[in-house]
């Protein structure tokens, strides 16, 4: 069953609010008070200085369907915008957060829950990446969730290495690709197929 984006967007914030996330209303797409952007890029930009320290809030879990735009800057998506089928210069970015609360285990285990028993996707559509020195991750896919040696690709590189800057918050990340079959050109992460459209990444876990 297609599920509309506005469905989506409800699901997906009443899943983490059912566990115990607090619902944050999406930022201004205007910064108000962050002279380093010109619009607000992701979702994790209004808890930035949660993340730095100098802020707290009354909640430790948040969960928010945060508008982007990506025009410019370290994540411009302009020269990408009409060559592929993911890249758009304006999105909502959903996103759930834990400040000192949760880390990966539980990360990982709330986005395959919600992938596969509240979207529905089928397993066998989906794998994930982790950063290549980080079997922690790899450990917990393969282990605890069952993934196969297969579906868990190791990246070398800063496509699984977040960070916020050049210094500050910063580690590595799992992310979880759909695969819409052969029929699409594209090969897995880490190929040289793999800007393709085939695999498309839906999920980014980051373990700061």
């Amino acid at each position: 069953m297609v599920k509309s984006t506005a469905e989506i967007r409800s699901a997906f914030l009443n899943f983490f609010a059912d566990n115990q996330h607090q619902k944050v209303d999406s930022s201004s797409l205007v910064p108000q008070d962050d002279p380093t952007l010109l619009f607000t890029n992701a979702g994790m930009n209004q808890f930035k200085d949660v993340f730095l320290g100098s802020d707290k809030r009354n909640y430790n879990r948040a969960v928010s369907s945060q508008r982007c735009v990506r025009a410019g800057g370290k994540h411009n998506d302009l020269e990408n915008v009409g060559y592929t089928a993911r890249h758009h210069t304006f999105f909502e970015m959903l996103g759930n957060f834990s400040f000192g609360d949760y880390f990966k285990e539980d990360a990982i285990k709330f986005a395959w829950d919600f992938l596969t028993k509240v979207l529905g996707l089928p397993e066998e559509k989906l794998l994930v990446t982790v950063y290549s020195e980080d079997d922690e991750a790899y450990a917990i896919w393969n282990e605890k969730m069952g993934l196969p040696a297969e579906k868990i690709i190791r990246i070398s590189t800063s496509d699984n290495f977040w960070s916020m800057g050049d210094t500050g918050p910063c580690g590595p990340c799992s992310e979880i690709f759909y695969d819409h079959g052969e029929h699409i050109w594209g090969g897995p992460p880490g190929s040289p197929e793999e800007d393709g459209d085939r695999f498309i990444e839906i999920w980014n876990l980051v373990f700061m």
